[in-house]
Formats: C-alpha cells, structure tokens, sequence
C-alpha cells in the first residue's frame, strides 16, 4: 500500500488534538484532587469537589508537621461515582437523545443539548486560571462564539476544552479498576450500537444534521480548519474523518482516575490510547468500503493493557 493511502496527515492531526484534549484533562484532574489553582495561592474547592468534615478541635497544639498537613490545610476529597450509576446515566441518556433525534426535527434542543455539555465541561480548564464565576461566563462566550463563528477550528476547539473538562469531572471521582469495567462494558457497546444496531451511527448523523456535531472534525489538511462547516458536504465526505467525543473522552475518563495513583499511570493511559488511535486509524483506511467503525475497542485494549503493564513495572 502507497504512503498516501495510508492518509497520515489525518493520523498526524488526530493525535495532536487528542493530545492536547488529555495534557488539558490532566491538568483539570490535578487542580481538582489538588486544589490549587493560578488564580490566587489558597487552596479552592473545585466545582465539582465537595470539601470535607472540618477537623475536631485539637487538645494539644499542633506539630510543626500537621500544622502543614493536607488536613489542616483543608485539602478535599472527591466524589465517588458509583459504576451502576455511571453507565445507567449514559445508557438513559443515549436512549433520549436517540427518541429526541427521531421525534423532533427543531434543531434548538440539540444546539441547547451540545452547548449545556461544552459549557459543563470548559468549566474544568478555565477554572485552573479563572474564578468559578469568571470561567462560567468564558465557557458561555466559548459557546456562543462557536455559534456566531462556525469554524472547524473553534468546533474543534470547543470539543477538546469541553471534553478535557467533562473526562477528569467523572474520572477523578471513580477507581481505576471501575474505569476499566467501564471501558470493557462500552467497548462490546460500540461494536453493537455501530455495526449490529446502527444506532449510534444514526444518532451522530442526526444530530450533526441539526448542528450538534459531538465530534472532532479532522480534514485532509491543518489549513483546512479555518474553513466552514459548509464544506462539509456528501460529496467531499471523504475529506473529512470524525472522531466520536467519547473515543477521545472515555480514555482521558481512565487516566484521570488514575492520576491520584501517579502521573506516571495517566501518562501509560494516553501512550495506549495514541496507540489505538492509530490502529483504528490504519484499520478506517484500509477499509474497501469506507464505513463507519467501533473506535473505543481498540483504545480501551491498548489504553488498559499499558496500565496494566505500567502497574506491573512500577510495584
């Protein structure tokens, strides 16, 4: 096979964006376990993270060594996500959004939909830098920018902050091993909603007709993310690959759960989803029939299967 038919410059820009999306998810996880923020030297509480009991009076005054623990300084604690909660909330949701797609032709409760989710999620990476207040107000103008400015680039850019924000929100407050249930569970999901089914696939082109494209949008070139939506037609669909936000968002989901046990996990996370990325990648285009296909199997594989490994080395 020729160099060209193997279209690496669509690999290439794929795995910029992911990356990008997972250096952003992890810093999120990190202010959110930390607490700490560049917007002022106290430690805060994330949106997301409810703080703990306060510490009973002491009888005897401090050591020098607790007066600076995480305690005394206040440090909070995540939420814990229950997996039957997690993955009956998606399965609930998926469902919804497939009835609305089917019921109602109006695009106004999509766009509400897409823009609730961008603007959820772009809370995490603006809060590193902003007060809470002053990063909700950016994620609405990211949003509304979006709308008046309909660009490849600032949906792209919309997805990555967005998704950064919404993967470490739910991955920080679950365990790794129920992330990697989790995964394994979606992954037979995705081959049965797109090749058994079809309903995601339904679901994506639904939606996207009515302006909610929950996808990355990744041309034959950079260049090309300056241009329109409307170039986006059938006839050059073939110039154009969508990558899912939850191909991008389920793995940075595991390595944000990871990142309390180490930088070391998440980082093992993200080389195995780049890895998958690829073999999807290389699976897409050697296709004779060009359809769509279950991204998550193989990232989840690869994505586990280096944690698993990285554990292994490390202990």
């Amino acid at each position: 096979m020729k160099k060209k038919d193997l279209k690496l410059n669509f690999l290439f820009q794929i795995i910029v964006a992911f990356l990008l999306t997972s250096i952003l998810s992890i810093a999120v996880a990190n202010s959110m376990i930390t607490g700490s923020v560049a917007f002022t030297s106290e430690q805060v509480k994330s949106v997301y993270v409810p703080p703990q009991p306060q510490p009973q009076p002491q009888l005897q005054p401090p050591s020098q060594s607790q007066a600076t623990s995480p305690e005394i300084r206040g440090e909070y604690k995540l939420v814990q996500i229950d997996i039957f909660q997690f993955l009956l909330s998606f399965f609930i949701a998926t469902s919804l959004m497939l009835f609305f797609v089917n019921k109602f032709n109006g695009k106004y409760l999509f766009e509400f939909f897409f823009s609730a989710v961008i603007i959820f999620g772009a809370q995490g990476p603006f809060g590193i830098f902003f007060s809470w207040f002053n990063a909700l107000m950016l994620s609405i103008l990211l949003v509304v920018f979006r709308f008046i400015h309909p660009r490849i680039w600032t949906q792209n850019f919309i997805i990555i902050i967005g998704v950064a924000g919404v993967a470490a929100s739910l991955g920080t407050g679950i365990d790794p091993l129920f992330a990697i249930i989790i995964l394994i569970i979606l992954s037979f999901y995705d081959v049965i909603a797109i090749y058994k089914t079809k309903h995601m696939v339904k679901l994506f082109k639904g939606m996207a007709e009515k302006g909610a494209i929950l996808a990355l949008i990744i041309p034959k070139n950079f260049l090309l993310w300056k241009n329109k939506f409307s170039m986006i037609k059938n006839e050059n669909r073939n110039e154009f690959i969508f990558i899912g936000t939850g191909d991008v968002a389920l793995p940075l989901f595991f390595a944000s759960s990871a990142f309390s046990s180490g930088l070391i996990f998440s980082i093992s996370i993200i080389f195995g989803a780049v890895v998958g990325f690829i073999v999807d990648h290389l699976f897409f285009v050697t296709q004779k029939e060009k359809r769509a296909i279950p991204a998550l199997p193989a990232i989840a594989l690869f994505s586990i299967t280096s944690y698993i490994v990285t554990f292994l080395f490390v202990n």
